[in-house]
């Protein structure tokens, strides 16, 4: 019995359990080699060659980026993977620029780590092979034609063609598996009537072709009759066949197909490098039908998500339209109890009354909300770019907000930036912008004050609205901008929300072509920055 060659892969981390756990997960695979530091690998690299260095980017005595140089610079085509923490993030770009395949994030599961290095050597592997077929001018014309196909299943007659007139093969076809009856049909032959494909079906593990693909093997066949039998056991290939070569098309281990070619005469047979550069072929024609197929699925279920997304707008629309009018109504009619306009209320009345005013107004504002987003996403949202001062209305929104934030006995603070000029700007969604910031400053902080800035810097106007709140927590700064995110603080039952308010404002700063982001460190406040274009041509 012949043992398989593992290829060889290094470990590099100064933690003695990283080295043993990812050695032990990676042994069944590979030949596992493991290094304590850069030094050591710089010495290993003298004696061996591997495919994959797995490196720790913080070592003492040479970081990872010195294991990169130093790969590089012994084994070129070996490739690196590093780890790197959370907080290193630029490190592992810097490991990229260097030559590194990927990175994985510290603390990592197996599991990521297992699927980054399959597609980094998948990767690797596919490369090499297609590389070859580069270099082999007789797969040239024929690798073109596969490749720059648009209906790869129409194509497939012609290919064939092509490939049996490089081999000088006398017969062949192309069977693509059909996974509803899992089983093989015929779609482009020579030697075969076309009128007999629908009646050729093959199972898997039927037959030579359903043998290669049940067990995922090139087979090269030359009338050994001795050798066949050892194969496929009683089945017996046709005896007109006197040398055929059977490859199966697959990709990552899925099935797509199986090409066949036939030598009918005692005087021609396939060799061992036929095998090799058809079976390297057989890659670029996998590959090909394979993206024709996802292509093909791709625009069915575009198409399907268009009619479903035209649905859901619709209907979004018109429930948030229906749901206005009873609201409208509602509101009307608490407030007109709530004033006393249909008899004087008791404390415990007025209490109750202003809950539910609280709620419509709550629920107000998410229909709306979800109606601009509708807008957004269906591209209707309109920006009213006019020459404005953003001081002035920086002003103008905070002096009504002044009593709302003295009722909770908090300062709202004002600095006005010099020299800002007039810039370009639609007024009522910065004023939604702003309002939102100051809005969401108030619900979350109980004692201090909230300080809101305007400065310009360069080419930009920078506006910041700062909280002497109870902050974010550092994991969950991340989802602040997201649609329907709520950030976890302990008082949720009392601010409410939508979740949409901060994935409005990203879309309203966006379409400014600003920026928006916040700063904010857990139980000391929070920072909310924007900037807006000062120049014009900066201005969508």
């Amino acid at each position: 019995m012949i043992e398989t060659i593992k290829e060889k892969i290094l470990i590099v981390d100064d933690d003695a359990g990283i080295r043993e756990m990812l050695a032990i997960n990676f042994a069944d695979q590979y030949d596992v080699d493991t290094a304590g530091g850069a030094e050591e690998v710089t010495k290993k690299l003298e004696t061996t060659k591997y495919l994959l260095v797995i490196t720790d980017m913080k070592m003492p005595g040479g970081s990872g980026l010195d294991v990169i140089r130093s790969v590089k610079n012994k084994s070129p085509l070996t490739l690196v993977m590093v780890m790197t923490g959370y907080g290193s993030v630029e490190d592992a770009v810097n490991a990229v620029r260097l030559g590194a395949e990927e990175y994985v994030l510290k603390p990592f599961s197996l599991e990521r780590v297992n699927m980054t290095v399959k597609n980094i050597v998948e990767k690797f592997h596919l490369s090499r092979q297609l590389n070859k077929i580069e270099r082999l001018f007789e797969l040239e014309k024929v690798s073109r034609a596969v490749l720059e196909s648009e209906i790869i299943e129409k194509s497939l007659p012609d290919i064939l063609k092509m490939i049996l007139g490089m081999f000088k093969a006398d017969s062949g076809s192309v069977m693509l598996f059909d996974k509803n009856t899992n089983q093989l049909m015929v779609s482009a032959s020579e030697g075969i009537a076309p009128k007999f494909h629908d009646s050729i079906k093959v199972s898997s593990g039927d037959k030579i072709s359903g043998w290669a693909a049940r067990y995922n093997r090139a087979l090269l066949l030359d009338g050994d009759s001795e050798k066949s039998k050892k194969i496929f056991g009683n089945f017996k290939p046709r005896s007109e066949i006197k040398s055929s070569l059977v490859v199966p098309l697959t990709i990552r281990g899925k099935l797509l197909g199986v090409l066949n070619l036939n030598m009918l005469s005692t005087l021609k047979k396939f060799t061992d490098e036929d095998l090799d550069i058809i079976t390297i072929f057989s890659m670029s024609l996998a590959l090909s039908i394979e993206n024709a197929r996802f292509k093909r699925e791709l625009i069915e279920n575009n198409e399907r998500l268009k009619e479903i997304d035209i649905v859901k707008t619709d209907l979004v629309s018109k429930v948030s339209h229906e749901l206005r009018t009873p609201l409208t109504v509602i509101m009307e009619a608490v407030k007109i109890v709530s004033d006393g306009s249909c008899g004087e209320l008791n404390e415990e009345q007025k209490d109750y009354l202003g809950v539910a005013v609280n709620n419509v107004e709550r629920l107000g504002r998410l229909i709306n909300d979800v109606l601009f987003i509708q807008k957004l996403e269906a591209g209707m949202l309109k920006f009213n770019l006019q020459e404005n001062n953003i001081n002035e209305l920086v002003v103008k929104i905070l002096e009504p907000m002044r009593p709302i934030a003295g009722k909770k006995g908090l300062a709202l603070e004002l600095i006005i930036g010099e020299d800002i000029p007039k810039i370009k700007y639609d007024s009522d969604k910065i004023t939604q912008v702003i309002i939102n910031l100051v809005d969401n400053a108030l619900k979350f902080t109980e004692t201090g004050k909230i300080t809101v800035k305007t400065v310009k810097e360069g080419d930009i106007v920078k506006v910041s609205v700062a909280d002497t709140g109870i902050g974010i927590k550092q994991g969950d700064t991340p989802k602040l901008f997201g649609k329907f995110e709520q950030i976890l603080t302990g008082n949720e039952r009392r601010t409410g929300g939508t979740g949409l308010g901060l994935s409005i404002c990203r879309e309203i700063i966006t379409g400014h072509n600003g920026k928006i982001w916040a700063e904010s460190e857990w139980g000391k406040g929070t920072k909310f920055y924007f900037t807006l274009p000062a120049e014009e041509k900066g201005v969508l």
